[in-house]
């Protein structure tokens, strides 16, 4: 088994950026660079150390996923054949990096693996901050749902009961137009807390 052997490549403007989305990928691969897909489609072992983060789109304010290189314009790649030539023709590709002899400069295996520790490491932190902003947008959510319910049923809801309980009991006896609309704030509400456990939902709502 040939062992790894890992070279710093410079990469072309723009190539590192996302590529287009291929449904046709692993999901490992939904999120690649243009050089990485480039390498890989040509059998190389490329990697690129990345953050990702998101970002709101300034017009349809939806919150896109985003991935950048720690090392911009540079990547690594491993060629245990030494197959430098076959590297260079493909397209992104710009040079290597080279050391004191002159020659491209080889990365022991010990400096990639922190390199790809320290990215694991920004990929959880990434993936709890993603997690805490979805907690927190379905919590304003309920809330508004919660309080829309509030303005719709009759006062004088005992302290015990919740607004569910109370919204399912009410239901009947509301006008058709209020009674779809409660129904419906009903069915957004327990979407959003199907993963909640029932007891304390229900005391909490």
């Amino acid at each position: 088994m040939s062992r790894s052997r890992w070279y710093a490549i410079r990469t072309a403007p723009g190539y590192q950026r996302m590529a287009a989305v291929d449904e046709r990928l692993p999901e490992n691969r939904r999120m690649e660079s243009i050089i990485e897909r480039n390498c890989r489609k040509d059998g190389f072992d490329i990697f690129m150390p990345s953050f990702y983060t998101e970002l709101r789109h300034h017009r349809t304010k939806q919150i896109l996923q985003k991935r950048f290189p720690f090392l911009v314009g540079y990547a690594f790649v491993n060629l245990p054949r030494l197959n430098f030539e076959e590297l260079r023709s493909v397209e992104g590709v710009v040079c290597f990096l080279h050391g004191a002899n002159y020659g491209p400069l080889e990365f022991p295996d010990e400096e990639i693996e922190t390199l790809y520790f320290a990215e694991h490491e920004r990929r959880q932190a990434f993936l709890y901050e993603q997690h805490c902003r979805k907690e927190n947008e379905r919590h304003e959510q309920i809330q508004h749902l919660r309080g829309q319910l509030r303005k719709i049923l009759p006062k004088g809801r005992k302290a015990r009961v919740s607004m569910v309980d109370q919204a399912e009991r009410a239901i009947d006896s509301l006008s058709p137009q209020i009674k779809e609309r409660v129904q419906k704030i009903i069915s957004e509400l327990n979407g959003l807390t199907a993963d909640v456990d029932v007891e304390n939902l229900r005391e909490a709502v």
